[in-house]
């Protein structure tokens, strides 16, 4: 989806009127009602880190929702995360094994980063336009909410990157070290 945006300048007071219309909608719709509807800016004040940081919190959220224990982040993870959306943006493709990139499976992403695992899981998505909105269609997911609610996990590592059309692509990526 492609917004473009052109600003309009109104007259003073109707700019002043304007303001503060908008203040009180940001108001509005400042306190979030569960956990995916937290950060509504996927690069907010610090980009990629920002996002990753997002989808940690809401991804224990829900585990702490659920009665799970938080997941610890994952420098390893994060790094393999990275590897993965990285490559379906440049390939504009959503696989979890991408046929023609670097580090086709999960395992070779895994072990490009050095994480020695035990257990290992990945959700993708493409397409939302915030990290709530990933994380939502992930826990609308049967497999993919299982993935974030399991106990096999200890850490989580997170990627985003864009493509070419500007198209956000969001990776999770949880392990269990040896």
């Amino acid at each position: 989806m492609s917004l473009s945006f052109r600003p309009t300048l109104l007259p003073r007071p109707r700019r002043a009127r304007a303001v503060i219309g908008l203040l009180i909608l940001a108001a509005a719709c400042a306190t979030p009602a569960s956990p995916t509807e937290v950060a509504e800016a996927p690069e907010a004040g610090g980009g990629a880190a920002a996002v990753a940081s997002t989808l940690v919190q809401l991804t224990n959220a829900e585990r702490s929702s659920a009665g799970r224990p938080a997941l610890r982040s994952s420098s390893r993870l994060n790094e393999a995360a990275q590897l993965h959306a990285d490559q379906m943006a440049r390939l504009g493709r959503l696989e979890h094994v991408l046929s023609g990139a670097e580090y086709p499976r999960p395992e070779d992403r895994l072990a490009a980063a050095g994480y020695q695992w035990s257990a290992y899981a990945e959700n993708i998505a493409m397409g939302q336009s915030t990290p709530a909105a990933a994380m939502d269609s992930w826990m609308h997911s049967s497999g993919h909410r299982a993935n974030i609610l399991s106990t096999s996990v200890t850490e989580i590592g997170i990627g985003f990157a864009r493509d070419s059309a500007g198209r956000p692509y969001y990776v999770q990526v949880f392990g269990r070290p040896r």
